[in-house]
């Protein structure tokens, strides 16, 4: 009874929200090249190779890719790229790309409004989601990424990003933040700070991942984990209001609740997953609605599985490579292999395409979050 005023806007977002099984993301590694040190970097082994895909080649696989709706960069360090802002015009034009997720440690800011003033322009009609890497306070930071003076060269960049950009809605500036053993008690006192000094859209948060060059990094524990994210919501709250302060009451209500439902929802994996792997709510669907693409053009389901193939067998044909063989095996291995995850991407992706999920475990989690 109490749903029934919002039902004009509700069922757009549940149709939305219930779809078939459809690939939707690629993962694109568009250069090996770094200029930090990470110490949590799960692709430290195949930084600044010397075989990145050439432009050409990357064209080539937007043309022969299916439709998708997500472009998640990755790297290295994307902003690298000199032809970055081209190779997001390809996908959004051949593939009808409706968001970008683009990570930067902001350490290039020339290089950065350079190529963002230019993706702008030449993808009019596509949200993108600029994410600046800070994992604690300056010092931690610091240490985490291998750069000095690195925190202050970052926010210098947020604030000109912020100057620059003030009042594009379809550029989110977010801060992206990995939990480690290291930074855990600078975790809220960052996200204090950024709220209050930092005129962002968002700040999220990922649990270290996969074989970090600093393996004493992931010594986390579930409870100690479960505190931080508690504390953690009152921040997703806030950025929630200003996301959504615009929309119409009904509408706003409906979008607080599946945002941070779905925030609330991937903690609860987190903590599930942090020392092993338990079963999801709905299956991994990687492989089948997403592909993984490497610096080098070979192609794995999942960042955190081993390599399928190169799709230079394929002639970089990304529906060669998803139709193959090896493909439709490691489909079929992924739930023998029991590797549920903590990995936000995979899980938000998966999640898209399980109405129980959307329609079920989301609003509950939004309900425990408020009451919490």
């Amino acid at each position: 009874m109490v749903l029934m005023p919002a039902a004009p806007p509700y069922f757009p977002i549940l149709r939305d929200r219930a779809r078939a099984r459809a690939f939707n993301s690629l993962f694109l590694f568009v250069t090996s090249r770094c200029n930090s040190l990470c110490r949590t970097c799960f692709y430290f082994d195949k930084l600044n190779s010397k075989d990145d895909l050439t432009t050409a080649q990357i064209q080539r696989i937007s043309e022969t890719a299916p439709p998708f709706r997500k472009l998640w960069l990755s790297g290295g360090e994307p902003f690298l790229r000199e032809e970055l802002a081209e190779i997001v015009a390809a996908f959004t034009r051949n593939n009808g790309v409706r968001n970008v997720n683009l990570p930067t440690n902001g350490l290039l800011p020339e290089r950065i409004f350079r190529t963002m003033d230019r993706m702008l322009e030449l993808c009019p009609d596509t949200a993108i989601d600029l994410n600046f890497s800070l994992d604690g306070l300056a010092k931690t930071h610091d240490s985490i990424r291998g750069v000095p003076n690195n925190f202050i060269r970052t926010l210098e960049t947020m604030r000109e990003a912020e100057a620059r950009y003030r009042g594009v809605k379809r550029l989110r500036r977010n801060v992206l933040t990995v939990i480690t053993s290291e930074n855990r008690e600078e975790i809220v006192p960052l996200a204090e700070y950024l709220r209050d000094h930092a005129a962002i859209d968002g700040q999220y948060f990922e649990v270290v991942r996969g074989a970090a060059p600093d393996p004493t990094l992931k010594a986390l524990n579930r409870d100690s984990i479960a505190r931080l994210h508690k504390g953690l919501m009152p921040f997703h709250r806030y950025y929630a209001k200003k996301l959504f302060n615009h929309l119409p009451a009904l509408m706003r209500g409906v979008a607080n609740m599946f945002y941070l439902g779905n925030l609330r929802f991937h903690f609860d994996l987190h903590e599930q997953c942090l020392h092993g792997p338990e079963r999801w709510p709905m299956p991994c669907t990687a492989g089948e609605t997403s592909i993984v693409i490497d610096h080098n053009g070979r192609f794995r389901s999942c960042e955190m599985r081993g390599i399928v193939g190169d799709l230079a067998e394929f002639g970089y044909d990304v529906r060669a490579a998803l139709d193959s063989s090896a493909m439709r095996a490691e489909i079929e291995a992924i739930p023998k292999a029991n590797c549920w995850c903590t990995h936000s991407c995979f899980i938000q992706d998966s999640s898209k395409f399980s109405a129980k999920v959307q329609l079920l475990y989301i609003p509950w989690a939004w309900i425990k979050q408020k009451v919490a």
